[in-house]
């Protein structure tokens, strides 16, 4: 088959490679579509202490079920199905409790450690098939909108942690595919009033036009602080999502959260600077709650396809450009530079193929 192998660092080849072979209890499936996570990103410009080299990356996946191991019940050949990277064992105490994604026996992860989907076909790992990451795609869903669906789980986790509801004030901090997907889905989650900040008025700008937050800010530090305060009458938002990887992003976020509010850290930093300096006072006296949000679950990869079939959460907002899989330099390029919301790789098409989905939309 063909595949996008990523050697090390900056250093990525379209080749051709021995097909995956489907393993007991796991499945083949083809894959017609891979978005690009910044994750992704990540691996492929810096590297990830999650993932090694070489490495097929990728794990917003949709695709077509071709083989099923005999072991397997409940998928049948010519099955459209999502693809998630779910890390769980299955076996320790989070994982029976169904947290899964704190794990503390981590597998490998679809393409982290394991293959993934910019490539023609995957298997995948048989945790990540047993703790339900590989589910149905609902019929009124392309498998490029079904690739949505990764990255949308991994916000609802986010906002499950920070309790997002009815009639809460929400400020999302980075305006990047996982803030503009908090903004759709706040308010599918009840909240009354959505706030994005963003440092870059381009993106910020992106952003407002496709997903009209009530208030969009561009700034940062004491600046920005003062805007959000002004606009929720001095007493900050009930959540602050801050999915972006700044320092500053997370300390500013305590001044800007309403007594009793919620803070999510939905955004990491990077390995070796990863220090934030807070002032755990305004935790102490707002009686606010910090949380954390990594990955997702299988039941909100399900949870995430609803929602897109019932477009509360409109899936063709977010992808902005496609490429063939010998784009893949190209696809990433362009994710580098900030130029896109969601790229999706499609590994069968052709240019032509794919310039002709942009024309039916």
């Amino acid at each position: 088959m063909k595949a996008a192998v990523v050697e090390k660092i900056r250093a990525a080849k379209v080749t051709e490679v021995p097909d995956p072979v489907v393993i007991p209890a796991s499945l083949k499936i083809k894959v017609e579509a891979c978005a690009v996570c910044g994750s992704d990103l990540r691996i492929f410009t810096k590297g990830d202490p999650r993932a090694t080299f070489p490495r097929i990356i990728g794990h917003e996946i949709a695709g077509t079920v071709v083989e099923t191991s005999p072991e397997l019940a409940g998928y049948r050949v010519g099955e459209r199905v999502t693809v998630a990277p779910g890390h769980g064992c299955g076996k320790c105490k989070y994982c029976r409790n169904g947290m899964g994604n704190v794990c503390i026996h981590p597998r490998p992860s679809v393409g982290y450690a394991s293959s993934g989907g910019f490539a023609q076909y995957i298997v995948p790992p048989v945790n990540v098939v047993a703790n339900g990451f590989v589910n149905p795609i609902p019929d009124n869903l392309t498998f490029e909108q079904a690739s949505m669906a990764e990255l949308l789980a991994c916000c609802i986790n986010g906002q499950e942690r920070a309790q997002v509801g009815e009639g809460d004030t929400v400020l999302i901090i980075g305006a990047g595919p996982a803030g503009c997907m908090h903004i759709q889905l706040a308010r599918a989650r009840g909240a009354s009033k959505v706030l994005v900040a963003n440092r870059s008025p381009r993106r910020l700008r992106m952003a407002a036009e496709r997903f009209h937050p009530d208030a969009a800010f561009c700034g940062e530090g004491d600046a920005l602080v003062q805007k959000v305060l002004a606009e929720t009458d001095g007493l900050g938002a009930d959540v602050v999502i801050v999915a972006a990887p700044s320092h500053e992003a997370q300390e500013n976020a305590l001044r800007m959260v309403a007594p009793r509010g919620r803070v999510n850290l939905f955004g990491g930093l990077p390995k070796d600077n990863c220090i934030s300096h807070l002032e755990t006072n305004i935790i102490h006296y707002k009686e606010c709650m910090l949380t954390g949000a990594s990955s997702s679950l299988g039941r909100q990869n399900r949870e995430a396809l609803r929602l897109l079939s019932e477009n509360k959460v409109e899936p063709m907002k977010y992808i902005t450009h496609r490429f063939t899989l010998d784009e893949f330099g190209d696809a990433f390029a362009a994710v580098e530079r900030h130029d896109t919301i969601k790229a999706v790789v499609f590994p069968w098409k052709t240019k032509r193929e794919i310039l002709e989905i942009g024309k039916s939309e």
